[in-house]
């Protein structure tokens, strides 16, 4: 039994041995070829991984909750706000200039009209109405025209080419601020102050007795007046430029002086009625001239805006209403009760002043800053036929 099993542990290795031959035979390399030399060890160590982790089971996030809006609290609505229309025309600003280097000029500041505005033209031409009929009397006068038909013509041919003749040169050579209206202010004035000589000569002559004046000699004084107003005014408003406030000073200025004047020489006048009346006439005629030149050289300095000139109108007339009481105590006195004129004239005088004192510092509201005349007149066809005239008034 052990020679069996030492016989099969002898066939076993002689097998072995005889396939390991074989193979080497198979691999030799060939003659004259060395064998690869045996490749040395890598000293770098094997790269070391982590270890398996346990396997764990991750569960998905949960789902998000289902949308719903916020809730806000509700908050009162504001009022609307309405913006005001925008206008109706915007004047066009001209295009910046270019500069040779680069860039644009600035634009250039806008400044006041140097020409007249639509209110002083029609100042004057209402005006220049009233001297041209008045130029036809003082011709008819010169004339001694009796007729009434042909008494007509003059004044109608005049009062229609004067108003004619400065609208066109308005349109020859226009106008510039200040001017027409400076020329009817004039000639308003020159008019007054030739009637004013022919009033006074004729009161302080007995009242058209044999030394007064007569009718030609009145319309030529008055005509010379007004002609001299009206080259002064001209001559004035180019020089000066006068805001049309100011011209309306020098005229309320010649009715204030006038006013105070009447009642100061009526007042101090000694004798019966007719001597009040020439106290009268010669007051108010040296009244006139000191509140023309006394405004006039007060306009040189200030202009006074419109609601100025209305307060001091007003309180020219409140100052001469105050003093009225004055005639109570004339009752029982056997003073002469025109005295009280005097009263009047110091009453209206300080009324005026304190009204000026008052409102000097009053500035006149948007619109309102350029002179607007106290009527307008409008022409239309009448339903049978012609035309008619209407008369708008601005108080």
């Amino acid at each position: 039994m052990h020679t069996q099993h030492v016989f099969a542990v002898l066939l076993a290795t002689l097998a072995v041995e005889t396939a390991s031959s074989r193979a080497e035979a198979q691999y030799a390399p060939p003659p004259g070829v060395a064998p690869p030399a045996a490749q040395a060890p890598d000293p770098t160590p094997p790269q070391q991984y982590p270890p398996p982790q346990p396997y764990s089971q991750q569960l998905p996030p949960p789902p998000p909750p289902p949308y719903s809006p916020p809730q806000y609290a509700a908050q009162p609505s504001p009022p609307p706000v309405y913006a005001p229309p925008p206008p109706l025309y915007v004047p066009a600003q001209p295009a910046p200039m270019p500069l040779p280097y680069g860039g644009v000029a600035p634009r250039p500041v806008p400044t006041a009209n140097r020409y007249r505005s639509d209110g002083e033209m029609l100042y004057l031409a209402g005006t220049g109405l009233v001297y041209g009929v008045g130029s036809g009397v003082w011709v008819d006068s010169l004339a001694k025209v009796n007729d009434p038909a042909f008494a007509l013509l003059a004044p109608l041919a005049l009062g229609a080419a004067v108003p004619i003749g400065l609208y066109v040169w308005d349109q020859n050579d226009k106008f510039d601020r200040g001017v027409p209206s400076s020329m009817a202010t004039g000639m308003v004035l020159g008019g007054v102050e030739g009637m004013a000589i022919s009033g006074l000569q004729w009161q302080v002559t007995g009242n058209g007795g044999p030394n007064s004046w007569r009718f030609p000699t009145w319309t030529s004084l008055t005509f010379v007046g007004a002609t001299a107003g009206a080259v002064g005014g001209y001559a004035f408003g180019e020089w000066l430029s006068p805001d049309p406030r100011s011209l309306a000073l020098i005229a309320s200025g010649s009715g204030w002086g006038t006013i105070a004047g009447v009642l100061f020489g009526s007042g101090i006048a000694s004798g019966g009625w007719s001597d009040g009346a020439s106290g009268a006439a010669v007051g108010g005629f040296v009244g006139y001239n000191a509140g023309v030149l006394a405004t006039g050289a007060l306009s040189a300095a200030y202009v006074p805006s419109w609601q100025t000139i209305k307060a001091m109108w007003l309180g020219e007339l409140i100052g001469t209403a105050v003093t009225m009481p004055v005639y109570l105590f004339y009752v029982n006195d056997t003073a002469d009760m025109r005295h009280g004129l005097v009263a009047n004239a110091v009453g209206g005088l300080a009324g005026l002043g304190i009204a000026a004192a008052l409102t000097a510092n009053l500035t006149d509201g948007p619109g309102s800053a350029s002179w607007k005349p106290p009527f307008q007149l409008a022409m239309g066809p009448s339903d049978h036929g012609g035309v008619h005239l209407t008369a708008f008034g601005q108080f």
